[in-house]
This record gives structure tokens, sequence and C-alpha cells, in this order.
């Protein structure tokens, strides 16, 4: 801050939200932020499958498109009323039902009152199971190729910059 070199230690210290490495004189101006050490998750955490998570795309040799050809599957919106009744209508508990599909009661519990979207997997294995369709098929329309390159633009693909031409007289 103050524009010297930092010869001793330097401390770290938040100044509105910003983290800066200071001098021991500057440090008074600021809070000093206190590093902790990462907690390790214990081992006896959950032992259930693992839910689907996002992962971001690599750039490929072939360019991206911003939607896909043909048609994709989506998972319906009344879908958990769709598997509550089909169990229903069988007339079993969700304990069979978890018993005779390997998905814990739990997970079933949640994908019937709508609060958790099952996997890939547990799809397929509920519309097996109960014989029903809880997936649809979605034709994309609109595809549009991009160039290939990062995801996001930068300012400098966005501003046109202007140069002055000096008029000699």
């Amino acid at each position: 801050m103050c524009g010297q070199e930092i010869n001793t230690r330097s401390i770290t210290i938040q100044i509105e939200g910003a983290e800066l490495l200071v001098c021991p004189s500057c440090s008074k101006h600021g809070k000093p932020v206190v590093k902790s050490k990462p907690k390790r998750p214990s081992t006896s955490a959950r032992t259930s499958s693992p839910r689907s998570t996002f992962t971001p795309r690599t750039s490929s040799s072939q360019p991206r498109r911003s939607g896909s050809f043909g048609s994709s599957k989506e998972l319906v919106t009344d879908f958990a009323e769709k598997v509550r009744l089909a169990r229903q209508k069988m007339k079993l508990s969700q304990k069979d039902v978890s018993i005779q599909t390997k998905i814990s009661v739990s997970e079933l519990q949640s994908i019937e009152t709508g609060k958790m979207r099952p996997s890939d997997d547990l799809i397929t294995r509920l519309e097996k199971y109960f014989n029903i369709k809880i997936t649809e098929e979605v034709k994309v329309y609109g595809t549009k190729e991009q160039k290939k390159g990062p995801a996001f633009q930068t300012l400098g693909d966005i501003v046109v910059i202007k140069k002055k031409k000096d008029d000699e007289e």
C-alpha cells in the first residue's frame, strides 16, 4: 500500500473484501486474515450412491455447438407423482421397492416428494421396475456453430479500438 518493498515478512490483511499482502506498517489499515487448515471429511461419510454433479466440458477438436442435433431425453416435470402412483398401484411399500430396486429408502422418499432429481441410472431402474416412462424425448432446434475457443467473451472480443489519424498540414 505504501509502495515500499517488503523486506521483512508480509502480512495478509483484508480491506473492503479484498485480501492484500502488505508490510507490517501498512497492516494496521485492515483486518488480519487468519487462514485455517482445510477440514478433512470424515471417513464414515455417506455410503449411498454419488449424485450426479456438473462437470465442465473440455475443448475438443470439433467445433462446439450451442445445441445438439436430433433429440435428447429430459425428465418429465411430474416424475415424482408418477413414481409414487406406480408404487401405490402395485400396493408396495417404499421399503419393498427399495430392496428390489437396490435404491435406498431415503432416496426413494426424496424422489417421490420431488426433492431429489434421480440420476440416469436410477431413472432406468425405476422405469424398468414400474414399467413407466418418466423421461420424454425433446427435439432441439436452432443449433448454431460457435468458434473454437473460450466459452466466454473478453473485453478485447467486444471493443473495437479506433486509431487517431494525424492530419499533417
